[in-house]
Protein backbone atom coordinates (compact mmCIF):
# COMPACT_ATOMS: atom_id res chain seq x y z
CA UNK A 1 0.00 0.00 0.00
CA UNK A 2 1.38 3.40 -0.92
CA UNK A 3 1.72 6.13 1.68
CA UNK A 4 -1.03 8.28 0.20
CA UNK A 5 -3.46 5.35 0.13
CA UNK A 6 -2.52 4.47 3.72
CA UNK A 7 -3.14 8.08 4.82
CA UNK A 8 -6.56 8.01 3.15
CA UNK A 9 -7.54 4.73 4.80
CA UNK A 10 -6.28 5.86 8.21
CA UNK A 11 -7.96 9.24 8.02
CA UNK A 12 -11.36 7.82 7.10
CA UNK A 13 -11.09 4.96 9.55
CA UNK A 14 -10.07 7.21 12.45
CA UNK A 15 -12.84 9.69 11.84
CA UNK A 16 -15.47 6.98 11.42
CA UNK A 17 -14.30 5.17 14.56
CA UNK A 18 -14.17 8.37 16.60
CA UNK A 19 -17.61 9.52 15.53
CA UNK A 20 -19.15 6.07 16.04
CA UNK A 21 -17.99 6.21 19.65
CA UNK A 22 -19.27 9.74 20.17
CA UNK A 23 -15.80 11.13 20.85
CA UNK A 24 -14.56 14.60 20.05
CA UNK A 25 -11.16 15.10 18.49
CA UNK A 26 -10.04 16.63 21.79
CA UNK A 27 -10.99 13.56 23.84
CA UNK A 28 -9.45 11.09 21.40
CA UNK A 29 -6.26 13.15 21.12
CA UNK A 30 -5.90 13.40 24.91
CA UNK A 31 -6.51 9.67 25.31
CA UNK A 32 -3.90 8.87 22.67
CA UNK A 33 -1.41 11.40 24.04
CA UNK A 34 -1.25 13.62 20.96
CA UNK A 35 -2.43 17.14 20.23
CA UNK A 36 -5.88 17.85 18.86
CA UNK A 37 -4.28 19.74 15.96
CA UNK A 38 -2.16 16.71 15.01
CA UNK A 39 -5.20 14.41 15.16
CA UNK A 40 -7.07 16.83 12.91
CA UNK A 41 -4.24 16.70 10.38
CA UNK A 42 -4.24 12.88 10.50
CA UNK A 43 -8.03 12.77 10.01
CA UNK A 44 -7.71 15.15 7.06
CA UNK A 45 -5.11 12.85 5.50
CA UNK A 46 -2.43 15.53 5.59
CA UNK A 47 0.10 13.55 7.65
CA UNK A 48 0.97 9.92 8.19
CA UNK A 49 1.26 9.06 11.88
CA UNK A 50 4.10 6.92 13.16
CA UNK A 51 3.29 3.32 13.96
CA UNK A 52 3.37 4.17 17.67
CA UNK A 53 0.84 6.99 17.27
CA UNK A 54 -1.37 4.85 15.02
CA UNK A 55 -1.25 2.09 17.65
CA UNK A 56 -2.18 4.53 20.44
CA UNK A 57 -5.08 5.92 18.38
CA UNK A 58 -6.34 2.42 17.60
CA UNK A 59 -6.07 1.45 21.26
CA UNK A 60 -7.93 4.60 22.32
CA UNK A 61 -10.76 3.59 19.95
CA UNK A 62 -10.78 0.00 21.21
CA UNK A 63 -9.51 -1.29 17.88
CA UNK A 64 -6.58 -3.34 16.76
CA UNK A 65 -4.07 -1.62 14.51
CA UNK A 66 -5.04 -4.05 11.75
CA UNK A 67 -8.68 -2.97 12.03
CA UNK A 68 -7.68 0.67 11.79
CA UNK A 69 -5.62 0.09 8.66
CA UNK A 70 -8.06 -2.23 6.90
CA UNK A 71 -11.20 -0.38 8.04
CA UNK A 72 -12.65 -3.67 9.27
CA UNK A 73 -14.19 -2.39 12.46
CA UNK A 74 -16.02 -4.55 14.91
CA UNK A 75 -19.62 -3.36 14.89
CA UNK A 76 -20.47 -1.34 17.96
CA UNK A 77 -23.37 -2.42 20.08
CA UNK A 78 -25.87 0.47 20.13
CA UNK A 79 -26.23 0.09 23.90
CA UNK A 80 -22.47 0.50 24.37
CA UNK A 81 -22.57 3.67 22.30
CA UNK A 82 -25.48 5.00 24.39
CA UNK A 83 -23.57 4.30 27.62
CA UNK A 84 -20.46 6.02 26.23
CA UNK A 85 -22.57 9.09 25.38
CA UNK A 86 -23.92 9.18 28.94
CA UNK A 87 -20.39 9.21 30.33
CA UNK A 88 -18.78 11.52 27.77
CA UNK A 89 -18.80 14.87 29.59
CA UNK A 90 -18.83 13.69 33.19
CA UNK A 91 -16.42 14.90 35.85
CA UNK A 92 -13.63 12.70 37.15
CA UNK A 93 -15.60 12.11 40.37
CA UNK A 94 -18.68 11.02 38.44
CA UNK A 95 -16.60 8.70 36.26
CA UNK A 96 -14.97 7.18 39.35
CA UNK A 97 -18.41 6.52 40.87
CA UNK A 98 -19.69 5.00 37.63
CA UNK A 99 -16.61 2.80 37.40
CA UNK A 100 -16.97 1.56 40.99
CA UNK A 101 -20.66 0.86 40.40
CA UNK A 102 -19.97 -1.14 37.23
CA UNK A 103 -17.17 -3.11 38.89
CA UNK A 104 -19.51 -4.08 41.75
CA UNK A 105 -22.35 -4.86 39.38
CA UNK A 106 -20.33 -7.21 37.17
CA UNK A 107 -18.21 -9.04 39.74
Amino acid sequence: MRERALRTVLSRSLKRGRQARGLTQRVLAETAGITEKYLSRVELGLVTPSVLVAFRLAHALGLGLDELVTMQHKPLNPRSTAIARLLRDRSDDELDRAHRLLVELFR
